[in-house]
């Protein structure tokens, strides 16, 4: 059976679409089972495939002070900053879907200015304004503060997608009966942008509790966020407690999405747009 020229070049193509799938795969998973199989082992340093299986350094992490402030710092941070870069993008979607805005395409620029600047120059430009203001001490704040910038662009967009294909119609009915326009966004256009709302807050608390590139610049004596704590300990720790805490992490993320799938639905995520 001979196999045409066509019939070929589209197997040769399928071949190669499905080992760049295999090969992503396995560039994604194998730092995750690497870790998590090290996690486990039984002895005094990391080493893989792991020799014996223990929950000694599980037991380590959980009894570690500097994990359970980091996580506490981290977890306040992402809540903090989400909140508000959910408050003032969802604001912005409003005013830029909405409203004839004087130097419209500048604000805009200046607004998803996050998401084309590298992480990295953000942080050292927003440690140089800390520094030229004497706002060292503030590092909560600047935390915050650092977080919500970056990750407003985050809650913009699909905030901003959903106010586009909402029906204005409604909005306009409700003011004509007498509603303010305060009144007809919270019971008429919020309700209609809260999936979108949700899955760019979603975004933005994760961004922010990973975030390592931003917050490495912000960071005090005492108050350290969880991705920078274990930075320093895999660099300083010789022992598999930090495979342990990344594990963990994994697993608080996992049960988050859960979370949100028994909730809300993961197609939020798709219904955003």
């Amino acid at each position: 059976m001979t196999i045409g020229g066509g019939e070929l070049a589209v197997r040769c193509w399928r071949a190669l679409g499905a080992g760049l799938v295999a090969f992503w795969l396995v560039f994604l998973l194998a730092p995750i089972v690497v870790a998590l199989a090290v996690s486990f082992t039984a002895t005094e340093y990391p080493v893989f495939p792991p020799q014996g299986l223990s929950l000694r350094w599980y037991a380590n992490a959980l009894a570690t002070s500097w994990f359970r402030d980091s996580l506490a710092t981290s977890a306040l941070v992402a809540l903090a900053s989400t909140a508000i870069s959910v408050v003032l993008g969802t604001a912005a979607a409003y005013v830029l879907s909405r409203r004839a805005v004087p130097g419209r395409a500048a604000l805009e620029f200046v607004l998803m200015t996050p998401l084309i600047i590298p992480s990295v120059a953000i942080g050292f430009a927003l440690f140089h304004l800390v520094l030229q203001l004497g706002l060292q001490k503030l590092s909560f704040v600047n935390l915050v503060i650092a977080h919500a910038v970056v990750t407003l662009p985050f809650t913009l967009r699909p905030a901003w997608s959903s106010l586009i294909g909402a029906n204005r119609a409604i909005e306009e009915a409700a003011q004509s009966l007498g509603a303010t326009p305060w009144v007809a966004f919270r019971q008429v256009i919020l309700p209609s942008i809260l999936p979108a709302v949700v899955a760019g807050a979603i975004i933005a608390f994760t961004f922010s509790f990973n975030d390592v590139t931003v917050a490495v610049f912000l960071v005090g004596p005492t108050t350290r966020t969880l991705p920078v704590e274990l930075l320093a300990q895999i660099e300083y720790t010789p022992d598999p407690t930090p495979a342990a805490i990344t594990a963990i992490i994994m697993a608080i993320t996992f049960v988050f999405f859960l979370i949100v799938e028994r909730t809300v639905g993961l197609d939020i995520f798709a219904r955003a747009e």
